[in-house]
C-alpha cells in the first residue's frame, strides 16, 4: 500500500530541518517506508492469525459427518425405546386384564345374592 506523509506534516518537517528540501525529501521518504514496513509487517500478522482462527474454529466446528453419526446413534437409542416401551405397555395391559379379572372374581364371590346362589346349588 503506498503512502505518502501529509503536506502539513513535510511542511513542519521542511520547517524543523531548516527549509532543507533534499534532507526533508529524505527524512520524508524514510518515514514513508518505515509505515509501509509497519503496514507489511501488520499484514502479514493479520494473514497468520487469520489462518490460525480459521484452523481453530475449523475444528470446533461439528462436521457433516459427526452430526449424520449423532443422528444415527439418536434414532437407534429411539427405536430401542420404542421397543422397550412397547413391551412395557404388553405388560400393564396383562397386568389390568389380570387385575381386572381377580375384582370382578372378589365381587362376585363376595356377593351376598351370589353366596346364596351358590348355596342352593349345593344344596
Amino acid at each position: 500500500m503506498a503512502y505518502s506523509l501529509p503536506h502539513d506534516l513535510y511542511l513542519l518537517l521542511e520547517s524543523a530541518l531548516n527549509q532543507d528540501r533534499e534532507k526533508t525529501d529524505v527524512v520524508a521518504r524514510a518515514i514513508e517506508s518505515s509505515i509501509r514496513a509497519i503496514d507489511d509487517k501488520a499484514d502479514d500478522k493479520k494473514q497468520v492469525i487469520k489462518a490460525e482462527l480459521y484452523n481453530d474454529l475449523r475444528n470446533e466446528l461439528a462436521t457433516k459427518e459427526f452430526v449424520r453419526a449423532e443422528i444415527n446413534e439418536l434414532k437407534t437409542e429411539i427405536s430401542t425405546l420404542r421397543s422397550e416401551f412397547k413391551a412395557e405397555i404388553k405388560h400393564i395391559a396383562f397386568m389390568m386384564k389380570v387385575l381386572v379379572g381377580c375384582a370382578i372374581f372378589g365381587l362376585t364371590l363376595f356377593n351376598p345374592a351370589f353366596m346364596k346362589l351358590i348355596e342352593v346349588a349345593f344344596k
